[in-house]
């Protein structure tokens, strides 16, 4: 499992922040939990895109299963 902290520094306007995790260890691979939606960008990388509101902070959290 992976947690990744994300924090809006700005007081006035709301982001997108990308997250993109590269999934190395192998090519057979399922996320089976998941905090937020993510984009399967290609066979070992996906990628969460997540909005933050001014000064809040978020953690996107996720499971991955690996099977050979």
């Amino acid at each position: 499992s992976f947690e990744i902290k994300l924090r809006n520094r700005k007081k006035d306007a709301p982001v997108e922040i990308r997250v993109v995790e590269h999934l190395y260890r192998w090519n057979n691979w399922e996320i089976i939990a998941k905090s937020d939606d993510f984009k399967k960008t290609d066979a070992q990388t996906i990628e969460f895109r997540v909005p933050v509101k001014p000064d809040e902070e978020k953690t996107v959290t996720y499971t991955v299963h690996y099977s050979w």
